[in-house]
């Protein structure tokens, strides 16, 4: 038996009333993994079964997609090298829409129109100049200020979609195009408002890197279509929020850091939602920080 039909066979025991057949050829499911998802979806929406059936159906897709999400994001948590590759596994599963090729492809375009005007002799402030005319002039990428906690303020793909999002997926499209041009541009984790930074010398980009404040040439502010901001600045704004001086943040976090504020800014906009599914899934990826 070749893999879909064997497939589409244990697709068509699903409804067998017998909880002990159900659970062999659930397990059996669940050991072939995503591959079964188009079977159980072709299934569920074009064939006559019963409600058992639909039921079994989507709680294996579930399953299988999450668990699927579990594993992935552990792997990548162990060398988060590159932020899109964690940030595109979130994504595809919190938003089913999106997908991994989409992210890419934009993000092609983009640095199609940025590539042939970098240069070695440009300064700082010329290198983030050509990116804002790029990101706010050309794609008309916008700070989404009346949905603010929208959850799909929070999708990267929403973003590239519909150049549309909060602070941080405007400051991920921002990392990720400097990566692409070697421009030393890394996240800060400032609180209430994500930004990134721009390095004074490439060699910090480095992993493992200990940062301390005077690493940081100036402050950029994606969601305010790439505003500099100095040293300043940032004591300014800690000091209008009530906090106390912290040296973290001002200097730049890593990007488990950034998926994890991901995470936790999906379950704040979910706080209210009825979906108890996507709130614990998102919890329980969450834990995979600790």
């Amino acid at each position: 038996m070749n893999g879909d039909n064997e497939i589409a066979a244990l697709v068509r025991l699903l409804d067998d009333p017998d909880e002990n057949i159900f659970d062999q050829i659930k397990e059996k499911l669940m050991e072939i993994g995503p591959e079964c998802i188009p079977s159980l979806e072709k299934a569920r929406f074009e064939d006559n079964y019963g409600d058992l059936f639909i039921s079994r159906a989507e709680h294996l897709i579930h399953d299988i997609g999450f668990g699927t999400l579990k594993k992935v994001h552990e792997k990548w948590l162990k060398f988060p090298v590159k932020l899109i590759d964690g940030v595109t596994q979130l994504d595809q599963y919190f938003f089913p829409n999106i997908t991994a090729s989409f992210i890419q492809h934009e993000i092609n375009e983009m640095i199609k129109d940025i590539q042939p005007y970098i240069h070695l002799n440009m300064t700082p402030m010329e290198k983030v100049k050509l990116i804002n005319q790029v990101i706010y002039e050309i794609y008309k990428v916008k700070g989404d200020k009346k949905n603010y906690h929208d959850p799909k303020n929070s999708s990267f793909g929403h973003l590239l979609q519909h150049k549309r999002g909060n602070p941080l997926t405007i400051s991920m499209l921002y990392i990720e195009l400097a990566r692409h041009m070697n421009i030393p541009i890394k996240g800060v984790n400032l609180p209430n408002h994500f930004i990134v930074g721009y390095l004074r010398d490439s060699s910090l980009m480095n992993t493992g890197t200990s940062y301390k404040r005077e690493d940081i040439l100036f402050y950029i502010n994606p969601f305010s279509k790439g505003v500099i901001l100095k040293h300043s600045d940032i004591d300014d704004f800690l000091k209008e929020i009530r906090l106390d001086y912290n040296e973290y943040y001002f200097i730049p976090c890593d990007h488990k850091d950034i998926t994890k504020r991901m995470l936790t800014n999906l379950i704040y906009s979910y706080r209210k939602s009825e979906n108890t599914q996507i709130k614990n899934d998102l919890k329980l990826i969450l834990e995979l920080y600790k």
